[in-house]
Parts: structure tokens; sequence; C-alpha cells
């Protein structure tokens, strides 16, 4: 059985009462329960809220995302509230951002401790106040596109997805390919690669690939859907 305690699953339990273990096996943790928000912004004041929580942490956690769900019904299913709809095991859960963007905050703090401070706490402090304080990115492949470019710093969908190939390959290989950014160098020679290097320690070369094939899809549905409405 997988030492979930490395971790800090007990220590979560013990600051969150409310929380208790529903399953509990060699693939993952199930939490669920009251979850007692207690958060302050300096601008928008406090939140003193309890909400209805499972949060299902694969057993690579921290180099897999927990799935967060909202159980008490109090946030609503739409856009304007970043909830996934109708996706494959992940129908209802919170919209927390991008896959690299949290991958980044875990790394700060590897511990459901601190994915939960980082990552989850932001997001129902803006969803109680009803206002994204700490930032909003837009919805689905473009919010997406727009944090990779942040991330790393450069322009377009076609250089984020270079990017994210480039993490779903051996460095070795990947370093001989065309600097995504456009320089004219390969990777192995840019500045570039020292960020790629640099993200590719967070995850899986299979979960950038699966990113990777999620983006391209989404990105032809995108376009799809625009030359439909300028048809």
């Amino acid at each position: 059985m997988k030492d979930w305690d490395k971790i800090g699953i007990t220590d979560f339990l013990l600051n969150n009462s409310g929380m208790s273990i529903i399953s509990l096996s060699d693939t993952k943790a199930i939490l669920q329960g009251t979850y007692h928000l207690c958060a302050h912004h300096k601008k928008r004041g406090d939140v003193d809220f309890d909400y209805g929580l499972r949060i299902e942490i694969p057993a690579k956690f921290p180099n897999e995302i927990p799935i967060v769900r909202e159980i008490s019904n109090i946030i609503p299913r739409d856009d304007d509230h970043h909830v996934n709809r109708d996706k494959k095991n992940y129908t209802d859960s919170l919209c927390l951002g991008s896959r690299i963007k949290i991958l980044q905050k875990i790394s700060e703090n590897p511990t459901i401790i601190g994915f939960i401070e980082k990552c989850v706490v932001p997001f129902l402090y803006s969803i109680t106040k009803n206002e994204f304080v700490f930032g909003e990115l837009k919805h689905y492949y473009n919010g997406i596109i727009e944090d990779y470019e942040d991330i790393f710093d450069v322009s377009g969908s076609n250089k984020v997805i270079r990017i994210l190939l480039c993490l779903s390959k051996k460095k070795r290989i990947s370093n001989k390919y065309p600097c995504p950014c456009g320089c004219g160098k390969r990777l192995g020679k840019c500045i570039l690669h020292n960020k790629i290097n640099h993200i590719r320690r967070l995850a899986s070369k299979k979960s950038f690939k699966e990113e990777y094939y999620q983006i391209l899809n989404e990105k032809y549905l995108a376009e799809r859907k625009y030359l439909m409405k300028k048809a």
C-alpha cells in the first residue's frame, strides 16, 4: 500500500475536521466532506464559508494533479464559474487553472495542504466573492494557450503546441528540434530549453503527450467553430 502520509494527508485531516478519507488504494485516495474556507485578501477582505468537497488524489501526486469536485451544489455549473463539464472522469470538477501552472504551484509545497492552499483556496475565495481577484483565464483552449504563452514567454498557439511536443519527447531528442520560439536555433542552443527542462521535471512525458494531443484537438475544434460562424 502506498504511504499516503508522505504527501501530508494526515496533517490535512487534522487541520480540517470536516473532511475524511472515504477510499484509499494504491492508485488513489479520495477525501470527502465539509471544507471550511477561511481566507483573507488585503483588498477584498475575509471569507468564512463552508463547501462540500470531494478530492481525488492520484498515487503519482505531485506529478499528477488531484481532481476536486464541489458536492454541495453551491457553485453554478457554467463557464462563468469555471467548472469543467461533460468530460470523461472530470464531470463537474473545478477548473483550477492550466496543468503546467498547477504543477508549478504544487512544486512549491508538494503536499495536499500545499495544493489546497495554492490552488483550491484562491479558486473558492474568488467564487465566493464572485470576482477572480487572483487572476482569471479565458475559458478552455484560449485560456490554456494564454497561460502557456506567459509561462514560456512566447506568442502564438503554434509555438505553445511545439513546446508541448518538446515536453512529450526525451530531452536528447527535443533538443535537436528547431526551437519553438522561432529564433532559428536548435532548442538545445536556445535559452528557452532551460524553462522547458525545468517544466519537464514536474510531470511525465506521457502526461505532456496527452496534453499535446488534447490541445491539438481543441485547436481544431476552435478553428472549426470559427469557420462555421464565419460561413
